[in-house]
Formats: structure tokens, sequence, C-alpha cells
């Protein structure tokens, strides 16, 4: 990475409750450890804007970008729903659990978070936002077998308890890519309002 970049998002990062919460779904998943790699439970957050290598030098327009956002954005709450995975089911590369609740009030912050911070140069993102918490990868050497096996594992999981994810702010992360996985590193903290 050259110098005076690093790679930053932002996300409403989750409660230390239901990071643990998450970790047991994650446990109670029998897929074998050799087809998938879980996303640790503490690093697990609601991804808003994946910016990429970002030069250090607009980590302040970022943040104030971030402040007009917020000011259009009241907080809100949202409840777990269902595991899924994308592209779909039967052929399973992202294991994801849905959100449900004040949506409209998500989409919202999504909306401002994008319109304030393309104006900064960073690329539109034109996908369709889908709101979830990634959970975990198959992993890339994962055969047929191990696909069919994540599955049926996804297809026949019992469901999930319902839990709450309270928003109240919005934060800017740095993230590193580790041998051991990302390390993710709060930078600035926007209280929604």
């Amino acid at each position: 990475m050259a110098e005076g970049l690093i790679r930053t998002f932002i996300a409403i990062e989750l409660s230390p409750e239901l990071n643990t919460t998450l970790g047991g779904i994650q446990n109670s998943l029998p897929i074998p450890s050799q087809a998938i790699k879980w996303v640790k439970p503490e690093s697990i957050h609601l991804t808003l804007k994946f910016l990429g290598d970002t030069p250090l030098s607009q980590v302040e327009s970022i943040v104030q970008g971030m402040e007009k956002a917020a000011l259009a954005c009241p907080a809100f709450t949202l409840s777990t729903t269902r595991i899924g995975a994308f592209p779909s089911l039967s052929n399973p590369k992202v294991i994801w659990l849905g959100l449900e609740g004040e949506t409209d009030k998500l989409q919202t912050t999504f909306a401002e978070v994008e319109k304030n911070i393309s104006r900064l140069g960073f690329p539109t993102d034109t996908r369709e936002f889908a709101p979830h918490l990634t959970l975990g990868r198959l992993r890339e050497n994962a055969g047929r077998n191990d696909i069919e096996t994540t599955a049926k594992i996804l297809k026949s999981a019992p469901p999930i308890p319902q839990t709450s994810l309270h928003a109240s702010h919005i934060c800017l992360f740095k993230s590193q890519l580790l041998p051991a996985g990302p390390l993710y590193t709060r930078l600035a903290q926007i209280s929604l309002a």
C-alpha cells in the first residue's frame, strides 16, 4: 500500500453482547472448518460504505461528511432475523444474518452517508443495499462437497434467536489485513441525530 494510504470503511458498531450472541450462532452451525472461515465475532459490524485505500489527508473530510450525514439520521433499532447466503442458500459463498425492524431509518442513514461521502470523490455504490451481518465466508479452496454440505446445514438450521441491535452512532474504521485476520481500529464515532 502506498505511503499515506489506509484502508477504511464506515459502519455501525455492534454491542459486545450482540457480538457474543453472533459467536454462539456461528458455533451452532456445524459447518466443517476446512470449508469456512468465520468472521471473529468481535469484528462483526454493519457496513454502510467500504472506502478502500484512503489518503490520510482525507480522513478529516470523511469525518465531516459523516457528521453532515448523521444530522439527517435518527437513531434506530433493528433485530436479527434469519440466516442467509450470497449468492444463494444453494450455492453459499458468504453466510450472513439478516436484519429487520426500522430498516427505513437504516436506508436513510446509508443514503446520507453515500451522498456525503461520494462528494469527496469516492465511487457511489450502485448495488442495492442489503442490510446484513457477515458471519463467515467459504474458503477459496472449498470443493463442491463442502459447498453442498454447507448448503444442507444452512437450509436445515433451526430458527435463530431474535436479538436487537440499537444503532446510535456511525463509525469510521481503519482496516489492516493481517495473517491472523483483519484488525479494525475505530478512527471516529459520530452520534446519530
